[in-house]
């Protein structure tokens, strides 16, 4: 996704969300709790930094490596 906004000139690190994290995981099939304790996870590892709707990715090989193990060793 952030490779497809930067592709159209917006920052490659940082997005806003349109959808709450209740319709992220209406959309995945996740309960709010997992979508939460998700992004809290990523928070802890250092991975992004989140202000309400305000992503900001601060470690995009640990992204990488937690979508596609195999690629990123």
């Amino acid at each position: 996704l952030v490779q497809r906004l930067h592709a159209r000139g917006f920052s490659q690190s940082e997005l806003v969300l349109r959808m709450t994290r209740e319709e992220i995981g209406s959309y995945l099939g996740l309960k709010l709790e997992t979508v939460s304790r998700t992004f809290s996870k990523f928070v802890e590892e250092g991975i992004v930094e989140v202000k309400q709707r305000h992503v900001r990715i601060v470690n995009a090989d640990a992204l990488k490596q937690l979508v596609n193990p195999q690629v990123c060793n």
